[in-house]
């Protein structure tokens, strides 16, 4: 008899989370703020925590992309390891990301840390709980 307390971590969530943890790199805000945001829980139960912010709910997360998009040339993320995890219809991820700013005519990268949580809704994988953090170090160069 199976521990209900195991992680699944079943071939085919892997393979689905892993293909939506792409889909977000790919469009990690870039000019479809649509497609991105299309990539999260749209409710009161988002969380959603970037170095030295926090933002609880969808009303109050929704703006942050175009926000930061504002602020760059263009933003981008890129990743190095992926760690998945998942029990049923929640789905956990823990990553080395690498943060790529274009700033007028600079690229910088700045490598981070993310996590987050995904919960498959109505057949689609969706971001209820994240944080992408850079170190103290990364933040002052």
């Amino acid at each position: 008899m199976r521990n209900s307390n195991q992680l699944s971590n079943d071939p085919q969530t892997e393979k689905e989370i892993r293909s939506f943890f792409d889909d977000f790199i790919q469009a990690y805000p870039k000019d479809d703020l649509h497609r991105y945001l299309d990539l999260f829980q749209q409710d009161e139960n988002l969380i959603m925590f970037g170095t030295g912010q926090k933002w609880i709910g969808w009303e109050n997360y929704k703006d942050a992309p175009a926000e930061e998009r504002k602020r760059f040339d263009n933003i981008s993320l890129s990743y190095d390891w992926l760690k998945i995890n998942s029990q049923g219809n929640i789905g956990w991820i823990a990553a080395k990301v690498v943060v790529i700013v274009h700033y007028e005519v600079r690229e910088i990268k700045i490598p981070a840390r993310l996590t987050g949580v995904v919960k498959k809704i109505n057949g689609n994988w969706k971001i209820v709980q994240g944080h992408i953090s850079v170190s103290d170090k990364a933040r002052s160069n």
